[in-house]
């Protein structure tokens, strides 16, 4: 598991206030590339490697992303000029060969921004959207700066979750293979998360994510990448049932689902679900 080379490029205001974030915070061996138009953005940026969008951007990114298996595109579509910068940062990573998640916020206003998305899709592997919109009719009392707070949480739990399942050492391990089969070539991707304690945990764990803002009225899903992480008391039982009540909600027909347990002393009697759905049927 280990040598997988993980990058985070973060573009833009958000996509850097982002990347901010995640310098304080540990996520296992992932390196951070910040790209902006604006100078003035990546001076107040704290990573090593910061990139100025000019006439050059395709070579400086092929540069930046040498030694690189995964990248993970943070962006965020009110502005045009990141759905361009984004498009080019995708292509590059993809014409090398790496395995390219964007994880795009769409505006408040917005109806799904479906073509910009679309544009993402012919150039990446998986596009994860966070519909901001969604966020806002879930908790309509949430003033600007909560709202923002949740979608940056949101943005650094879907690098981790994929992260986590390559790089942390599990009961039930996936490697980069695994999530390469998964998330290669998927299109657009939703995510959701759930938690659950006591004896109940389960079944508290999976509602949140069937009631997650994000993933109503969608089509089922061929593919569903769960990450479970529970306490040395969790039974096989347990993780079947989380496994079987996500399947028999999201998943088609022809059904790929791959599920990873980490165990973690701290949770007894917890349970935390992560799930990705992609590769949705029409």
């Amino acid at each position: 598991m280990n040598g997988i080379g993980i990058k985070v490029v973060g573009i833009g205001t958000v996509g850097n206030d982002v990347l901010n974030k995640m310098m304080k915070k540990e996520i296992a061996e992932v390196e951070l590339v910040g790209i902006d138009a604006n100078q003035g953005n990546l001076d107040k940026l704290n990573v090593g490697t910061k990139i100025l969008a000019s006439e050059d951007l395709s070579e400086k990114v092929q540069s930046a992303l040498k030694n690189t298996d995964l990248v993970f595109i943070l962006t965020e579509m009110s502005e045009k000029k990141n759905n361009e910068i984004a498009c080019i940062v995708s292509e590059v990573a993809k014409t090398m060969g790496i395995l390219t998640v964007v994880v795009v916020a769409t505006s408040i206003n917005s109806n799904g921004e479906a073509e910009e998305i679309k544009k993402l899709e012919e150039v990446s592997d998986t596009v994860i959207v966070l519909p901001l919109k969604k966020l806002v009719e879930a908790d309509l009392s949430a003033t600007f700066d909560k709202l923002f707070e949740k979608r940056d949480e949101i943005f650094i739990k879907n690098v981790e979750f994929i992260t986590n399942l390559i790089k942390k050492q599990g009961i039930v391990n996936l490697d980069f293979d695994d999530v390469k089969i998964m998330l290669g070539n998927s299109g657009e991707g939703i995510t959701a998360f759930g938690k659950g304690e006591g004896q109940d945990k389960v079944k508290l764990a999976t509602e949140q994510i069937i009631n997650s803002p994000f993933i109503k009225n969608l089509p089922k899903a061929r593919k569903i990448l769960l990450s479970i992480t529970a306490g040395a008391d969790i039974g096989l039982t347990d993780l079947q049932e989380v496994t079987m009540i996500l399947n028999e909600k999201f998943g088609a027909d022809q059904i790929n689902m791959l599920w990873g347990y980490i165990m973690d002393a701290e949770l007894e009697d917890k349970i935390e679900v992560e799930m990705l759905i992609t590769d949705f049927s029409k």
